[in-house]
């Protein structure tokens, strides 16, 4: 279990990290003079950094 709790841990960094690269795509392509642009983009940050926590979160319990 204590591997499976450690695998998913960088899993969900992993999957964190390629959401930031996404985002920063999105970001740079899109028009900024859009208030549902910056909603999203607020909205995408809070997931981010709950993502974050939770992975640190597995990892720090599997020790």
């Amino acid at each position: 279990m204590r591997t499976l709790q450690i695998l998913s841990g960088i899993a969900v960094l992993l999957l964190a990290l390629h959401f930031v690269h996404v985002l920063h795509h999105f970001y740079v392509e899109t028009p900024h003079d859009n208030p549902i642009f910056w909603a999203g983009m607020v909205t995408a940050a809070v997931i981010e950094g709950l993502a974050f926590v939770g992975g640190f979160m597995l990892l720090r319990r599997s020790r």
